[in-house]
């Protein structure tokens, strides 16, 4: 059995989240992000279900799996802890406050462009090295370090482990975007012709060879190159 003083302090936490909750950092369809109890960190809740598990089907558990795996890698906030409940609703994810070194720039866009859709291409092929598809990177789950711009996901609800074919799928995706952000269009459209008639062909090896060397060449592009 817990003890009082236990009890004493999850009643205590549970009222500061409580009065946290009602001024929350972000909002969106499915949860809200505000201010833990504890300093430095920030708490993501799940308010409601959301229809697209039926088509990722992540829980809060797997979704703070992949982002603790991107964490690892920078490309998203550290994750604290998780906590789950009955039905889903009220699920959490406590993690790393960035603010104070990243900021979402005024959205002009859905999607990320330019050079900032390069260096997002880049860590998205990352993570498909890795055995991630991140599918979600629009530009409202994007912040930039506000010294260097290097890029943080926020939101991990669908992703997924990929592996096989899906995995040099979710690589060459990322590598023909980036590609195509840099300006290099007509690379980007032979390169992904290229591992995709291989996949067609049954030669997956050859395929994840060729999407590998291509990444390899996103990966030396800075900015895009002018016509």
């Amino acid at each position: 059995m817990r003890k009082a003083g236990q009890l004493i302090a999850e009643y205590l936490r549970e009222k500061k989240l409580s009065s946290n909750r009602e001024s929350p950092i972000g909002m969106g369809a499915y949860g809200r992000v505000y201010p833990s109890n504890l300093e430095g960190y920030v708490i993501k809740e799940k308010h409601r279900p959301g229809e697209w598990t039926n088509y990722h089907d992540n829980s809060y558990t797997d979704e703070a799996g992949l982002q603790a795996a991107a964490a690892e890698m920078g490309i998203a906030p550290q994750v604290s802890s998780v906590e789950t409940f009955r039905g889903g609703i009220g699920d959490r994810i406590e993690m790393q406050d960035i603010r104070k070194n990243f900021e979402m720039p005024p959205v002009s866009s859905q999607w990320p462009t330019g050079q900032n859709a390069i260096r997002i291409n880049q860590q998205l092929g990352q993570l498909a090295l890795k055995g991630i598809d991140l599918d979600d990177r629009h530009a409202g789950n994007v912040v930039y370090n506000k010294m260097t711009g290097r890029p943080m996901q926020l939101d991990f609800g669908r992703a997924s482990r990929v592996e096989g074919e899906m995995q040099i799928d979710a690589l060459t995706r990322a590598t023909a975007d980036g590609f195509a952000a840099a300006g290099l269009n007509d690379v980007a459209e032979i390169f992904r012709d290229t591992v995709y008639d291989l996949m067609a062909g049954g030669d997956f090896k050859e395929a994840m060879d060729v999407a590998k060397q291509g990444f390899s060449r996103l990966q030396k592009i800075k900015e895009p190159i002018l016509s």
